[in-house]
């Protein structure tokens, strides 16, 4: 005989008394469903999803670009998270197939990541801890911006790959104080040459590939505001500052640290 307390809670909020089965197709939204205490309702995970470490034992589905949409049926999620911009094929096939995918929208500010962790914990049935998680990390970024915000360079790969203004690591420098360089450029991510990054002239370089020295020995970079001022930082989490999750935001009060001096 099924108790009052549980047959009432299945009547009343089903969906929020059984752990669902859950693929997530993004690193940030392992990361996310981890932080909202729902890690054990995961099934399936990419191959690049290596954080927190538990997420290792998780069965792999493949690329995230191209998961294997076969392993990704075998494992029965009730709920399949697919990055809309990354997986639309393969979001398709799956839902041809009855399963039920929640296509998230690219994150392009930390607002929007706000809104993934609040649709994530709304279909895992766990709004309440997706609103303690978002003011958590609001708090962790909240204080004044400087009146003049540091000119920055963000160098996310090598060959001069940086964010443009519709990266959501545009908004991660301004939160941190500073202003993209390339915050006009109305795109995602592009390769910067050499002569644009010489004639912005940064007054901080942030490198999440390569090292200081290698930076220092190209052409002409003595003379660049950031490396007379000796702000060419190598000392962020490459991971949780290119992923838009919550480990980001920890990162972005890092680099307001860096950058300012502040804690």
């Amino acid at each position: 005989m099924v108790k009052l307390p549980l047959l009432v809670c299945l009547l009343l909020t089903p969906g929020l008394c059984q752990a669902k089965r859950a693929v997530s197709l993004m690193p940030s939204y392992t990361e996310i469903i981890f932080a909202l205490g729902a890690g054990k309702d995961l099934v399936g995970v990419t191959n690049f999803c290596d954080w927190p470490p538990e997420a290792a034992k998780i069965e792999r589905t493949g690329d995230y670009l191209r998961p294997n949409v076969e392993k990704v049926y075998a494992l029965k999620p009730d709920v399949v998270f697919a990055g809309e911009w990354a997986s639309a094929s393969s979001a398709g096939q799956l839902a041809a197939l009855g399963l039920k995918v929640v296509s998230v929208p690219q994150e392009r500010g930390a607002a929007d990541i706000f809104a993934t962790i609040r649709l994530i914990a709304a279909e895992l049935g766990r709004r309440p801890q997706g609103e303690r998680l978002v003011k958590e990390l609001s708090a962790a970024i909240a204080g004044g911006q400087p009146q003049k915000p540091l000119k920055v360079y963000l160098e996310a790969d090598a060959g001069g790959w940086t964010p443009g203004g519709r990266s959501f690591l545009s908004d991660a420098l301004r939160l941190a104080g500073g202003t993209n360089i390339f915050a006009g450029e109305d795109r995602g991510y592009f390769q910067a040459s050499w002569e644009q990054v010489l004639l912005l002239d940064p007054e901080a370089v942030i490198l999440l590939a390569g090292t200081r020295e290698e930076f220092l020995a190209r052409p002409l970079a003595g003379q660049l505001a950031a490396v007379k001022s000796g702000r060419v930082l190598t000392q962020l989490d490459r991971d949780a500052f290119s992923r838009p999750g919550p480990r980001l935001f920890g990162e972005i009060k890092r680099l307001r640290a860096l950058l300012y001096g502040k804690k």
